[in-house]
């Protein structure tokens, strides 16, 4: 597999799920061996402009309800996730993103609208191979009933289940393969979701200060969409798990060889199960 980039720029703008403000983004092409790097270009504060953050598992600060990163100067960028599953979703690489605000703008609050950008401005292949990161031993972390693993496989699979039957809502398991599987018409439409119940916890954290229904499926107590166009996939939330998991393995900086396997995954487990990977030379191989 090679490098690849995007061929032309593309632009969106639109609310922060979380802080509720107005944010917009810049991709552009890059360079071979770049990787996917951040630029707060809105921050001029101590002589600092144009804040670089690279987009590593290293880098992130805050994994509460999104995948916040940081750098050395303490500049931060949330919600990064969405973004960055797009980008891996559709083999990008390489590409420089300027971010006007604090989070990346939720949009409809999927992968969606980014991998039709993509699309619409085009993929450049590039003459380097990509770098292929081997799983070698079997990784794997528990917290309570939940539990996260990544084990040795030929190609990148994720097979993620979830429990929210005590909220009324049942969902299946879903696998989801990169070679025999569409990320762009399986996973990427798949929006985040909320209950109404955790409505005042949010709130009360200064969370979700930008969610609507038109950004987010919100359920009531019996598990029922209370969105006027309903679930654009019958097992839409398990999806979005898948989602939010590819987003943040991509903070790998590498294409994964390996199978991840979870129950009720979350963006700070995905990220301890990327620093336990990391921790010895024993777990993993670079191609």
């Amino acid at each position: 597999m090679q490098q690849a980039t995007l061929k032309e720029s593309f632009s969106v703008s639109g609310v922060g799920v979380h802080r509720g403000k107005d944010c917009s983004v810049t991709v552009k092409p890059a360079d071979e061996d770049t990787g996917i790097v951040f630029f707060r270009s809105d921050i001029d504060d101590g002589g600092f402009k144009n804040e670089k953050i690279v987009a590593s598992f290293c880098n992130v600060e805050n994994a509460t309800m999104c995948t916040q990163i940081f750098n050395e100067n303490k500049a931060s960028l949330k919600t990064i996730e969405h973004l960055m599953a797009a980008l891996y979703g559709m083999k990008i690489s390489n590409a420089i993103v300027e971010v006007q605000g604090e989070e990346i703008p939720i949009l409809d609050g999927s992968s969606l609208r980014f991998v039709e950008k993509i699309n619409e401005v085009g993929i450049k292949e590039q003459s380097k191979p990509r770098k292929i990161l081997r799983v070698l031993k079997k990784i794997k972390l528990t917290d309570g009933n939940k539990f996260e693993e990544i084990e040795p496989f030929d190609d990148f699979e994720i097979n993620a289940r979830c429990d929210f039957e005590e909220k009324g809502l049942k969902t299946d398991p879903v696998i989801f393969n990169f070679s025999k599987n569409n990320f762009a018409t399986e996973i990427a439409p798949a929006r985040t979701f909320g209950f109404i119940s955790e409505v005042e916890y949010v709130k009360k954290h200064n969370l979700a200060l930008g969610a609507s229904l038109k950004n987010t499926v919100v359920y009531n107590d019996e598990g029922i969409p209370l969105n006027d166009e309903g679930l654009r996939f019958e097992n839409e939330s398990a999806k979005h798990k898948v989602l939010d998991i590819i987003g943040d393995l991509a903070l790998a900086q590498y294409w994964i060889h390996g199978r991840v396997s979870c129950f009720c995954p979350s963006h700070k487990l995905n990220n301890i199960l990327l620093r336990m990977l990391f921790s010895s030379s024993e777990n993993y191989e670079i191609l």
